[in-house]
């Protein structure tokens, strides 16, 4: 099944200005000489323009520079990235995203729903920060996670738990209620494995439940029972790896897959972050006390896995496994942290190594970075993005170097486009505390 749009947002830019935005929109731009590398594959070296908040030519072939074009010879232009799984914990969240070249991020879990509504209606008039998605709230068990995350905030809204298949289809119905765009199902957690879970009979239940809604559903799969009990459910988007032992090879290039390697390794490694130490174009971008929090050992309050047997190495042959087998892969990775305190994942910078463990695991790179821009757009039904292409929205990243080369090279980020709007990235400005 794949994702339904549920609604069509105004475009963003010049032509629809709105005086609460932070930027002063968008404007008529060739980004000119640029490597093309349109979500799937690389065209050559051309010219991108741009009208406003859409691709309004593509031109390929060597010219002469007018003026006024942005110099991008010896760049490459590919579609800003798209983060397949994070979790918005504040308001900053998405500046950071868009600082580091995400336009478009992919909430699989955030409350309460007043918060989620919040957000998104700073996505809708914003372009100085990502615009989102978001399943809203996630099915799980009572007394199971997430419901144990979150107790009763001062308005005594607590977060609703499913007792049984009975519940799924009042609970599909207030996601509907609220703007879910897909739904997430909970079903085990491998850092702690002790709490009650969903019964295969209810995962099966919020299935039926959303697709009966025209929504699809997303699961939350790092163990070998849950991965198992998704796919018997009938879950659409798998996301997370297990971390336990390897999975059944059975018909895996059936599966779409959102693996979070990035969060894998954190769960199995306490010095997961050293990748992130080692490169300043990663660093520059955050708060240096989050950095100095994150070397100083601050994982965010962030569990090894209590899993029997877990081990990264487990997710990695299982990726290899996928891969080998033909399973749709989308780039995600599990950004979860508050702003202005460390995380073990972190926004928007994390979507840069994520992409370079894709590519550990046997990836290509032009693989890689379809599977973050393209793929990500065609398995959410984000539909006017995710490509270079005439009509498609200007989310666009300038980058120095080639990164279908090394994927790596999308850390040497020049500027972004979020619906024509560019923002330099070259030199950051400060971050906030």
């Amino acid at each position: 099944m794949e994702f339904r749009a549920r609604r069509a947002k105004p475009p963003l830019g010049r032509r629809d200005h709105d005086p609460e935005r932070s930027t002063l929109g968008a404007v008529t731009t060739t980004i000119h000489g640029a490597r093309i590398f349109d979500g799937e594959r690389s065209l050559g070296v051309g010219s991108v323009v741009v009208d406003g908040d859409v691709i309004a030519a593509v031109d390929l072939g060597v010219r002469e520079p007018a003026p006024g074009d942005v110099d991008a010879r010896g760049a490459t232009l590919l579609p800003g990235l798209i983060d397949g799984h994070v979790h918005l914990r504040g308001a900053g969240n998405l500046g950071q995203d868009l600082r580091h070249g995400v336009t478009t991020v992919l909430d699989m879990f955030s409350a309460p729903p007043q918060f989620t509504a919040m957000l998104r209606g700073r996505a809708a008039r914003r372009d100085d920060e990502a615009d989102l998605r978001s399943s809203g709230l996630m099915a799980g068990a009572v007394d199971g996670w997430p419901a144990v995350m979150l107790p009763p905030d001062p308005t005594g809204w607590r977060m609703p738990g499913l007792s049984g298949p009975e519940d799924a289809v009042r609970f599909v119905a207030d996601r509907v209620r609220e703007g879910s765009d897909y739904l997430k199902v909970f079903v085990e957690n491998a850092a702690d494995v002790t709490r009650p879970t969903l019964t295969p009979e209810t995962v099966a239940a919020v299935c039926a439940a959303a697709r009966s809604r025209g929504l699809a559903t997303v699961a939350h799969a790092p163990t070998r029972w849950a991965f198992a009990t998704a796919r018997g459910a009938g879950v659409d988007v798998l996301t997370h790896l297990p971390l336990d032992g390897p999975l059944d090879d059975d018909s895996l290039g059936t599966l779409t897959v959102v693996p979070t390697m990035t969060m894998m390794a954190a769960l199995t490694d306490a010095g997961s972050q050293q990748a992130l130490f080692a490169d300043p174009r990663l660093t520059a971008r955050l708060a240096p006390d989050v950095v100095d929090g994150l070397r100083a050992g601050d994982r965010g309050g962030l569990p090894t896995s209590s899993a029997s047997g877990a081990a990264y190495e487990h997710a990695v042959a299982n990726l290899r496994r996928l891969v080998a087998a033909g399973a749709r892969v989308v780039a995600g990775t599990d950004a979860n942290d508050v702003p202005g305190r460390p995380a073990a994942v972190l926004h928007g910078a994390s979507l840069h190594l994520e992409l370079d463990l894709l590519a550990q695991c046997g990836m290509s790179p032009t693989d890689v970075l379809a599977a973050a821009t393209s793929r990500a757009a065609d398995v959410f039904a984000l539909a006017d993005r995710g490509r270079i292409a005439v009509g498609k929205r200007a989310d666009l990243l300038l980058v120095d170097g080639d990164p279908t080369v090394d994927v790596t090279d999308t850390r040497a980020m020049r500027t972004v486009w979020r619906a024509g709007v560019p923002h330099d990235l070259a030199h950051p400005a400060p971050v906030a505390r």
